[in-house]
This record gives structure tokens, C-alpha cells and sequence, in this order.
């Protein structure tokens, strides 16, 4: 019987408050005791906006992407790769997780482009070698990784954290890729949750401009997993203590799925 793999992105509130994150490292720990195999992809914009703002440079963001220039991308890979992803690999080993933490940088895993000039050094994936992770889960680790690419010209790409998650989902061909943020998941126009979304209910929302700002990257992100092959995609709200644990564990019935296949009415 194949071994469950399910991908994580790990980000807002879910990461940064303390009760919060240690019931995720609490499920993580007690998901992977089960046989579950997980890598974890972590965001951190909180932080780096913080570190920006000591720095005296200023945050901009285009469709839910930081606009990085080359002071704000030094900025970036610090916070990112150092910073926060040691953090998250020490809360997981105090929980007895045996944690990894890499960036997209090493191994080649995340290689990408410049996906507009007029962001600066943000990326987009366009290819994934997931070797490293792979051996890292034949040895038992939990990958943490760090979503920052490497450029054809080899410099540091900054990635979206949801972006980064959702190629390596696709690559890795997980059964499950779950967004945790600081969302319930995606909302209709009446703020209500929408428990199931396909890719024409997506395409429709956007137009009407129901799906917005750092939501874009999200869909998008568990659409571009099913393209490459993840069985399935899931908007979480990490606000919710152990909402992990109740999902995979449970069966509970919480965020939002995306699908390929037809949803049912949506209203705008």
C-alpha cells in the first residue's frame, strides 16, 4: 500500500502565534506517526515585512506579489532561509519531528524565471527536481523548505509561498496539497466560505472579482498541483486549532477543495 504524501504550505497566523503553531507541530507530529509523509513548504511575510521596514524599504505588492528588488530580495533570503525556516525546523524537533530545513535553492529543487520585470526578482517555477526532497523522506525527515528559486542566471528568485507549495505538490504527485493560512478558505461575495471550487468557478470568481489579492496566488497555486498530478487540493484555515489533524485524520469537512470537475452553483 503507497504511502500518503501530502505537501503543506504553512503561513500567516498558523506560523506566527504561538498556541497556534504548536497544535500544528502537535497534528504534524501525530500525522506522521501514522505513516503519513509530509514536507513542509513555510511563507513568512510578516516577517519580511518587518525586517523591510527596519531597513527603511518599502512593500508593494501586485495581485498578492511582493514587488523585490535587489536590496529587498537580500532581505528576503535572509529572513526566509535563515530566520524562518530554522524556527519552524525548531518547533517541529521539540515535538520530536525530524525536520530538514533547505531552501528551493538547494539541489536545484525550485528552478524558475523572472515572472514579470515590473516585480523584480519574484519568480515563477518552471521546473521542480525533487530529488532531494524524495531522499529526505526515504530517510525519514520532514523537508521544510524555503521558497526561494534559483534564476537561469543563477541568482536568488523570490517565490510565493503558495506558488512554491503547489509545483512541488505537483511534482512530488501528492495525494494531498493543503494551504494553511489565515483564511477560512476562499469566500463568496457575501463573505460566506465556499466549500468546493472547480476551475471554471475560479476562472468566473476572478473576473467578477470575488477572488482577490493573495487569494489569486492560492488557487491558482492548488490548480497548477492538479495540473501536474496532485490527487487532491485544499485551502485550510490555520486559525482553527489541529484543523490539519481533523481533515487528514478525521474526515472533517473544512475549507475549501478545489477540484477539476464542476462544483455545483457558485454565487458571485
Amino acid at each position: 500500500m503507497r504511502t500518503p504524501t501530502v505537501v503543506i504550505k504553512y503561513g500567516g497566523h498558523a506560523m506566527d502565534k504561538a498556541d497556534l503553531s504548536q497544535a500544528f507541530a502537535e497534528s504534524l507530529a501525530h500525522l506522521a506517526g501514522t505513516g503519513m509523509r509530509f514536507v513542509v513548504v513555510h511563507g513568512g511575510g510578516p516577517q519580511i515585512s518587518a525586517m523591510l521596514q527596519r531597513l527603511q524599504i518599502e512593500s508593494r505588492f501586485v495581485d498578492g506579489l511582493r514587488v523585490t528588488d535587489d536590496a529587498a530580495m537580500q532581505a528576503v533570503e535572509m529572513v526566509l532561509c535563515g530566520q524562518v525556516n530554522k524556527a519552524v525546523v525548531s518547533t517541529f524537533a521539540r515535538h520530536g519531528i525530524r525536520a530538514a530545513g533547505i531552501s528551493g535553492r538547494d539541489g536545484s529543487l525550485l528552478q524558475a524565471c523572472v515572472k514579470n520585470p515590473s516585480l523584480g526578482h519574484v519568480g515563477e517555477v518552471n521546473a521542480v527536481d525533487a530529488s532531494l526532497p524524495c531522499c529526505l523522506l526515504d530517510a525519514g525527515f520532514v523537508p521544510v523548505v524555503a521558497p526561494v528559486a534559483t534564476g537561469p542566471e543563477g541568482q536568488a528568485l523570490n517565490i510565493n509561498a503558495d506558488t512554491a507549495a503547489g509545483a512541488l505538490a505537483g511534482a512530488l504527485r501528492a495525494d494531498y496539497f493543503v494551504l494553511i493560512s489565515d483564511v477560512p478558505g476562499v469566500l463568496d461575495a457575501q463573505g460566506q466560505l465556499i466549500p468546493a471550487l472547480s476551475r471554471a468557478d475560479i476562472i468566473r470568481l476572478r473576473a467578477e472579482n470575488v477572488i482577490t489579492g493573495g487569494m489569486i496566488p492560492k488557487v491558482e497555486a492548488c490548480l497548477n498541483a492538479l495540473d501536474a498530478g496532485c490527487a487532491r487540493a485544499l485551502i485550510l484555515d490555520g486559525r482553527a486549532p489541529s484543523s490539519l489533524r481533523r481533515y487528514l485524520d478525521d474526515g472533517e469537512p473544512l475549507g475549501t477543495v478545489v477540484t477539476e470537475a464542476a462544483s455545483g452553483p457558485v454565487d458571485g
